[in-house]
């Protein structure tokens, strides 16, 4: 019994190191996402979702770096498999981005900073479980 209570509590503990990790690298991969895209945004004019996808594309390749290298360190396989599983589970932050984008900016006529609320604090949620569950399983 004492040995499955040690394994339970060691696995919380690995998981909320795995949380805090996380946290702190995606406060990287999207200050870097929010810089592409408001950058573009401001100072080309380019359309929306084209500084929104140049984001996503930097970002992608930023996170995979650090979260494979430090969030998710020592779980799970690395490798070509490891890249497509984490570009594959990106893909719903990219749509679900795009449509921040499309909601905020484009439908609401809101400012094009307020398309960044739901990327800092929505889109991350989600992408956790993804990469968590499947990428580094």
């Amino acid at each position: 019994m004492q040995n499955l209570m040690t394994a339970d509590t060691t696995k919380r503990g690995q998981l909320l190191g795995q949380l805090i990790r996380y946290g702190v690298n995606g406060v990287v991969v999207t200050g870097i996402y929010t810089a592409i895209y408001v950058g573009l945004d401001s100072f080309t004019h380019a359309p929306i979702q084209l500084c929104n996808l140049a984001a996503f594309l930097v970002s992608v390749v930023v996170g995979y770096n650090l979260h494979s290298r430090i969030t998710f360190a020592g779980q799970g396989d690395r490798g070509h498999r490891a890249w497509i599983r984490f570009f594959l589970a990106a893909l719903p932050s990219f749509a679900l981005n795009a449509f921040w984008t499309w909601l905020f900016a484009t439908a609401l006529h809101w400012p094009h900073w307020t398309v960044q609320l739901p990327v800092w604090f929505v889109t991350p949620v989600m992408i956790f479980a993804i990469n968590r569950w499947w990428v580094f399983k």
